[in-house]
């Protein structure tokens, strides 16, 4: 059976290159394809590469274009403006938002590439700042489908690839196994250690390095031979982020390769690398005798030569790649050949017979480096590897770099006490801020304190549904006191004819009468915000008076901006703002009285605690605990003269002056001994929240914009 140790050692030899190489290419795919949050982001990925979005530009303009046909005239510069926006970052954002949705459906069942992208009108519109009459005639809601099987054959192959690396998902573990395995088994079984362990490097680094060419180049190669440009773009782009990082993969493998290539050749029968270098290097030179050689050689050069005038990139990553892997190969026999000088053993292995234990010392360290290149491989893995068109860097959230990897309950936000009540809306009565909402976030406000209430629309005006809010009737009588009623009442009094339509959720403080906003509006100039900045996080706590958590959560799901929701646990550890932005989950929702049945929809003062309100003068401001307590993990200041029925900004200009407001809000930290995550105030463009806000964070006036 001797005349079988040979063939029986090749095949080992081939079962742990194959089993080595496909089990981390099937780990990488099914990480990329079957990790949600993985998948998302290369989809996203895919809108920087240029090739992409000049294709998805093209296609979302053509839709845009057929909603409003009296647009076609300015159709170039439509299709740079969204060139622009599906290039942007928040663009990014809506595709990861919605290959998110999509991607439990694709993975178990799909039959359909398709992704719908919800919000573009307000990106689009964005880029089009320069012309603000041509972005008024941009449709108000447009969608843009993209990918879907009928429009994009390609995507019916894209399809048979996940369905096919879904059924080879499980297997990828044991391939890594077999490759291992039969490694070693072939070890064992070869007769000269040396040339096995030589021609298994060989083997596995130059696989490996090919891989990872295909890898690294196979788009271009590719997309000539695609007849449909749309269908050639497509690739590049595809293959760049979907198939590309593969190639650092490959190229940990094929350092492996060269381990085991150092330690032939070092370890059981010495060669000179660098030597061995040298005579090749001198053999290329000469001129070989034969014309056949000759021609090969000649036509070789001139495929290089080319290449090199046509592709200088990819020919300068070939000869880098090239110069790193020999200057690898050479450092690592370097450090082999020194650990058997130190082991005392050259001797040993120019005789060939080295004991077992003079070879302990080089073996050890040989196993260290092919264990910390598998280390390295284990690391890419659970890290990601980088893309050449990889998403923008999250370089600041809420405003600062300084604050994307704290905690959201180390971080403190500018909030806005009755947020909803503002000066800039017309025949709103007893405003609590100058400007409302969308203004408020373009400022920099990122806490907002609202009141919810159910209203009927009659004529001009919304009539508070009262019968469901006696006790909160009581309560705003305490707060508005006795002419603040009266003029509400008033204003009902006048009030005459039937409800225009159905009941809806206003935002109103106390009395819609005197002053109200659809709570959907207010969430829709949220969500449009948010994602036209996708870095920022946002807290919300809502003063629901009556409504219900389905009612509050169905207005979330019209406007949208449920799609941004954060759905992780309210204690500790919280996640930091860098996390919630890359899963996008940065809209932090509290009720204050009922949350039930809404997963996203927390008890405010389960979470929050907060400091007592109803101050009459600066004297009496206090940071004993209030409502909630001192169990929560997060905590608001409130910090405002309470004036009924009216707050008024004289007073506002001296509670939020930098020396009072600063100090306050220090006290509260020390007193209370934790951050003061949220700053509520009154009139909030009067004095110096923000400026309070960012010595808080402890961000430098020279790093800290106008918002934190």
């Amino acid at each position: 059976m001797k005349w079988l140790r040979g063939p029986l050692t090749g095949l080992c030899a081939t079962l742990c290159v194959v089993g080595l190489l496909f089990g981390v290419t099937a780990t990488y795919f099914s990480r990329v394809l079957f990790n949600p949050t993985m998948f998302s982001n290369r989809v996203a990925d895919c809108f920087s590469d240029p090739h992409v979005s000049r294709v998805v530009a093209g296609q979302a303009t053509d839709q845009i274009l057929a909603m409003n046909r009296d647009l076609t005239p300015f159709r170039p510069i439509i299709l740079g403006a969204v060139e622009r926006a599906v290039q942007s970052a928040p663009f990014r954002a809506v595709v990861r938002r919605a290959a998110r949705k999509i991607h439990p459906v694709l993975i178990t069942h799909g039959e359909n590439l398709a992704l719908t992208l919800q919000d573009i009108n307000s990106i689009v519109r964005t880029q089009l700042a320069m012309s603000p009459q041509l972005a008024a005639k941009l449709p108000p809601k447009s969608q843009l489908a993209l990918g879907s099987a009928e429009g994009w054959p390609n995507g019916r192959v894209l399809m048979e690839v996940i369905r096919v690396g879904h059924r080879l998902q499980r297997q990828a573990i044991g391939w890594l196994v077999i490759g291992l395995f039969t490694g070693v088994v072939g070890l064992r079984l070869s007769r000269r250690k040396f040339k096995y362990l030589l021609g298994l490097g060989l083997w596995l680094s130059g696989t490996a390095l090919l891989v990872a060419a295909v890898a690294r180049f196979g788009g271009a190669a590719v997309a000539p031979m695609i007849v449909s440009p749309i269908g050639s773009e497509l690739a590049r782009g595809l293959w760049a982020v979907f198939i590309g990082p593969l190639a650092i993969r490959m190229l940990v493998i094929a350092g492996a390769g060269f381990v085991l290539i150092a330690a032939a050749t070092s370890i059981l029968e010495r060669i000179d690398l660098a030597e061995f270098a040298r005579a090749a290097w001198g053999r290329a030179r000469v001129r070989p005798q034969h014309a056949a050689t000759a021609m090969l050689r000649g036509g070789l050069l001139l495929v290089a030569g080319v290449a090199v005038v046509f592709y200088p990139k990819v020919a300068v990553q070939v000869v880098t790649v090239a110069m790193g892997s020999a200057l690898f190969l050479v450092g690592i026999q370097e450090v082999l050949n020194t650990t058997i000088r130190l082991a005392g053993t050259d001797e040993a292995h120019h005789a060939g017979a080295a004991k077992r234990g003079g070879t302990f010392l080089p073996v050890a360290v040989t196993g260290v480096l092919v264990l910390l290149l598998a280390g390295g491989a284990l690391w890419l893995a659970r890290r990601g590897e980088p893309t050449e068109v990889g998403p923008a860097a999250i370089l600041a959230c809420n405003g600062s770099p300084l604050l994307c990897d704290r905690p959201l309950n180390e971080v403190v936000f500018p909030a806005t006490h009755n947020s909803m009540s503002a000066a800039d809306i017309p025949a709103w009565m007893f405003p609590n801020q100058e400007r409302s909402i969308r203004p408020q976030l373009e400022d920099g406000i990122r806490g907002f304190l609202l009141d919810v209430h159910y209203g009927e629309r009659v004529g001009d005006k919304v009539r508070t549904i009262m019968e469901n809010e006696e006790n909160a009737r009581k309560k705003y009588e305490a707060v508005l006191g006795k002419e603040g009623i009266d003029a509400a009442l008033r204003i009902r009094d006048r009030m005459v004819g039937k409800a225009e339509g159905a009941p809806e959720v206003y935002m109103g403080h106390g009395f819609c009468e005197l002053g109200s906003t659809r709570f959907v509006d207010a969430l829709t100039e949220m969500k449009d915000f948010l994602v036209e900045n996708p870095n920022e996080v946002v807290i919300i706590i809502i003063q629901d008076e009556g409504v219900t958590p389905a009612d509050v959560a169905k207005c979330f799901a019209e406007s949208g901006l449920e799609d941004l929701v954060y759905r992780g646990p309210v204690t500790p550890p919280w996640p930091t703002l860098r996390e919630m932005v890359e899963r996008d989950e940065r809209v932090l929702v509290f009720a204050e009285n009922n949350s039930a049945g809404v997963p996203w929809y927390h008890q405010a003062f389960e979470t929050i605690q907060e400091t007592p309100y109803g101050f009459h003068k600066p004297e009496e401001f206090s940071n004993k605990p209030n409502r909630g307590g001192t169990s929560g993990s997060l905590l608001m200041m409130n910090h405002w003269i309470e004036t009924a029925p009216s707050s008024l900004p004289s007073n506002a200009a001296i509670v939020n002056a930098y020396d009072l407001l600063l100090k306050r809000a220090r006290d509260c930290r020390r007193e209370r001994g934790m951050a003061t995550n949220l700053i509520a105030v009154d009139f909030y463009r009067t004095g110096d929240l923000f400026k309070v806000v960012r010595k808080m964070n402890g961000i430098p006036e020279a790093l800290g914009p106008a918002a934190p």
